[in-house]
C-alpha cells in the first residue's frame, strides 16, 4: 500500500511540473561555440530526468530500439531526399495548434545555437537540438529552409510548438512569429525516447541580412527540456535555436583566387554563411562558356562563433577547356575577364571579378608581321606564370598549339620556342617560320586564328591558357579623288609660276593606324616618269615637299588612331619654251601607306 502511494505522488508531481503559457525570449548572454554541426560537444545526458518533462510519457512509448549513435552522413542524405517527399505530402501532414502568445520580448542579439546529439548506451538519452546542417531551396516565390532536429518521439502530439524567426538588418533586430501553415514536420527515424525529425519552413518575404530559427515548446509531455544545454541557468527555457545564417546579405570568400587569377582545372574553396543549396549554380561565371565548364561540390557545414558556414569547392573542367576556342572572348587585356556571382535562392549578389587564363590577344597587320617578330612573352601576364609555378610546381613545361580556321583541327605550332620550360623559353613568331607563314596566310585571307598554351608537369597535362585570338587589323588612309587647279594660262606655264589648288578645303590626307600596331608607318607619294608635269617642266608640291618620280615621304606616323593632314597642294612651273597646246592636263599620283623599314644593326 505504501509503494502504491509513493507512485501516485510521483505521477502528480510530474503532471504539474513547469507548465507555461507565455513565451518570453530573453537577451542572449550565452557564450559562442566554434564547432562542426555534425560534431558532438560535451552535453548533459538524458539519464538526468529532472530536465526532461516527459520521462514517464516517453518511457511508456518506447519502441525498444537501442540508443545507437546516428550516422551523420546517412542523416544528411535522408534530409535531402525527404525534401521532395515533404513538399509532396505538405497538405497531409498534421498541424499542431498554435500557441497563444500573450507577450514577446524580442532580443537585441541572437541566441546561442542548440546542438542536438545522439548518445550511445541504454542509460543515456539523446540531446534535443539541431543536427547536421541547414539547407535552402526555392519554389517560385517560396523560400524554404530545412533541417534535421532531435526531439521527443511524439513531438507532433504537442499542442504548444511555436516557430519564430529572429532576424537582423544593419544592426537592427526584429522578430516574426512563423505561421504554422508554413511549417512541415516529418519523422525520419525513431529511437527509444526520441526521434530524428525533418523540418521545412517557408521564409518567403523575409529580406533580412541574417536569420535565426527558434522553436518554443513547453508542453509537459512532448515539449523540450526546460534547460536546453545552451545556458545551464535556463536563460532559454523550452527553446531550440538554429545557428545564425545569412539570408539577403551573404558574407562570402573565395580562397585560391584572391589574386584575381584562375586557370583551367583549378579548385577554389568557396565559403559563405548561408544555408546549403544542392544545385550546381551556387556560383555563376558571367562568361557562359566558362560557366558551363564548372562544377561545384559541397564539402561541409560548420558553426563558427555561432554562425553557419557552408563550404564548397568550385572547379573548372580541364578536359573540356582543352581545345576550347569559341565563346572565350577577350577584351584586349590579359585573360578572360569574368564576374563571379552568388545565386542562392534567397539572394543574388556579386562575389568578385577574376581573370581566367593570362594571355593577351594579338592584333597585327600583315605588313607588321612582315617587319616584326612576335614574342609571346609580351602577351603573357607574369602574374599568371608566377601563380602556376606556385600552385603546380616550378618545373613545368609547355607546348603551343595553333588553329587557323582554314583547317579542321588544332596542330602543334612549328616555330622557335613552341615547346620549352615555362617562364624560361618563349614562343617567337616571324614570317619565315612555318607558323608565321600560316598566320600571314590567315591575315591576308581576313580570317581569325588562335593559339593555345598547354602546360605539363612530368609529361601530364595540368592546365591550359585561355585561347589567344590572332586577328588581322588593317591600316587605311584616304586621299582626295581630284586636286583641281582650274584653268591655267599659257603664260603661267611658259614663264613659270606657283599656283594653289582651287579645292584646298577638301585636299586632305587621312590616315588610320590600329591601336595595337607595334611599328611605325609612313605615307609616300610619287608621279610617273613620263607624266604630264615632267614634260611641262613642272612639279606638284604637297605638304611643302616636291613630288618626284621617286617615292617622297609625306607623313611619318608613330601613333595609333586617326591622323589628318592638309595637303596645301601647289603646282610649280619653272618655265617652258616649247609650244603649249590648249588642252586638259592631268597627272596620276601614286599614294602608298606602309610600315617603316627598320634595319637591325647587323643588316
Amino acid at each position: 500500500m505504501k509503494k502504491q502511494w509513493r507512485w501516485l505522488v510521483f505521477i502528480v508531481f510530474i503532471a504539474c511540473f513547469g507548465i507555461s503559457n507565455t513565451m518570453v525570449i530573453a537577451d542572449n548572454v550565452g557564450s559562442t561555440e566554434n564547432t562542426s554541426l555534425s560534431g558532438s560537444p560535451e552535453n548533459k545526458t538524458d539519464n538526468k530526468t529532472s530536465d526532461q518533462n516527459s520521462v514517464s510519457s516517453a518511457s511508456s512509448q518506447s519502441d525498444g530500439k537501442n540508443n545507437d549513435e546516428v550516422n551523420n552522413s546517412s542523416t544528411v542524405s535522408s534530409s535531402n531526399s525527404s525534401s521532395a517527399s515533404s513538399a509532396s505530402s505538405k497538405r497531409s501532414i498534421p498541424k499542431n495548434n498554435i500557441l497563444a502568445v500573450s507577450s514577446v520580448n524580442w532580443p537585441k542579439r541572437f541566441a546561442t545555437w542548440t546542438q542536438g546529439k545522439r548518445v550511445y548506451g541504454i542509460f543515456s538519452r539523446n540531446k534535443y537540438g539541431f543536427m547536421n546542417g541547414v539547407d535552402e531551396s526555392a519554389n517560385g516565390l517560396h523560400k524554404y529552409v530545412s533541417f534535421n532536429i532531435m526531439a521527443h518521439l511524439s513531438w507532433t502530439s504537442s499542442p504548444k510548438t511555436q516557430f519564430y524567426a529572429l532576424y537582423e538588418t544593419n544592426g537592427q533586430y526584429h522578430g516574426q512569429i512563423i505561421d504554422r501553415s508554413k511549417v512541415d514536420i516529418v519523422k525520419m527515424e525513431s529511437y527509444s525516447y526520441t526521434a530524428l525529425w525533418y523540418v521545412s519552413i517557408d521564409l518567403a518575404g523575409i529580406s533580412a541580412d541574417k536569420v535565426q530559427i527558434c522553436i518554443f515548446d513547453d508542453d509537459g509531455s512532448y515539449g523540450f527540456w526546460k534547460s536546453n544545454g545552451v545556458a545551464d541557468d535556463k536563460t532559454y527555457p523550452f527553446i531550440i535555436s538554429s545557428p545564425i545564417f545569412g539570408w539577403s546579405k551573404i558574407d562570402q570568400s573565395l580562397r585560391d583566387a584572391d589574386d584575381g587569377i584562375i586557370y583551367a582545372g583549378q579548385s577554389m574553396k568557396y565559403k559563405n554563411n548561408a544555408p546549403r543549396v544542392s544545385q550546381d549554380n551556387i556560383v555563376d561565371f558571367s562568361n557562359a562558356t566558362l560557366d558551363s565548364k564548372k562544377s561545384i561540390k559541397f564539402n561541409q557545414q560548420t558553426v563558427v562563433n555561432n554562425e553557419l558556414v557552408s563550404d564548397y569547392t568550385i572547379s573548372t573542367n580541364l578536359s573540356s577547356l582543352e581545345n576550347q576556342i569559341t565563346g572565350l572572348d577577350q577584351s584586349g587585356n590579359y585573360g578572360i575577364s569574368t564576374d563571379l556571382t552568388s545565386v542562392l535562392p534567397s539572394t543574388t549578389q556579386a562575389i568578385k571579378s577574376v581573370q581566367y587564363g593570362g594571355l593577351k590577344s594579338i592584333n597585327i597587320t600583315p605588313e607588321a608581321l612582315a617587319k616584326k617578330t612576335i614574342n609571346l612573352k609580351d602577351y603573357t601576364d607574369p602574374k599568371f606564370i608566377a601563380k602556376l609555378q606556385k600552385d603546380l610546381g616550378s618545373n613545368l613545361t609547355y607546348k603551343w598549339f595553333y588553329y587557323d580556321q582554314l583547317g579542321t583541327s588544332m596542330s602543334q605550332a612549328n616555330a622557335p620556342g613552341a615547346t620549352g620550360v615555362l617562364g624560361q623559353v618563349w614562343l617567337s613568331i616571324d614570317n619565315k617560320s612555318d607558323l608565321g607563314k600560316k598566320i600571314e596566310q590567315q591575315l591576308n585571307s581576313n580570317k581569325d586564328g588562335y593559339l593555345q598554351l598547354k602546360i605539363y608537369s612530368s609529361g601530364k597535362l595540368v592546365t591550359v591558357g585561355n585561347p589567344i585570338l590572332i586577328k588581322g587589323e588593317s591600316s587605311n588612309f584616304e586621299v582626295p579623288d581630284l586636286i583641281d587647279f582650274g584653268t591655267i594660262s599659257t603664260d603661267d606655264v611658259i614663264n613659270g609660276s606657283s599656283l594653289e589648288s582651287q579645292t584646298s578645303a577638301t585636299d586632305v590626307l587621312k590616315v588610320t593606324i590600329p591601336a595595337t600596331t607595334e611599328v611605325g608607318w609612313e605615307v609616300t607619294a610619287r608621279v610617273p616618269e613620263d607624266g604630264a608635269l615632267a614634260k611641262l617642266n613642272g612639279k606638284l608640291n604637297l605638304l611643302g615637299k616636291d613630288i618626284t618620280t621617286s617615292p617622297t615621304v609625306l607623313a611619318d606616323i608613330n601613333k595609333s588612331g586617326e591622323s589628318s593632314y592638309d595637303l596645301d597642294a601647289k603646282l610649280i612651273f619653272s618655265g617652258y619654251h616649247g609650244q603649249v597646246d590648249p588642252t586638259k592636263y592631268s597627272e596620276a599620283i601614286n599614294w602608298k601607306l606602309e610600315p617603316k623599314i627598320t634595319l637591325n644593326a647587323s643588316e
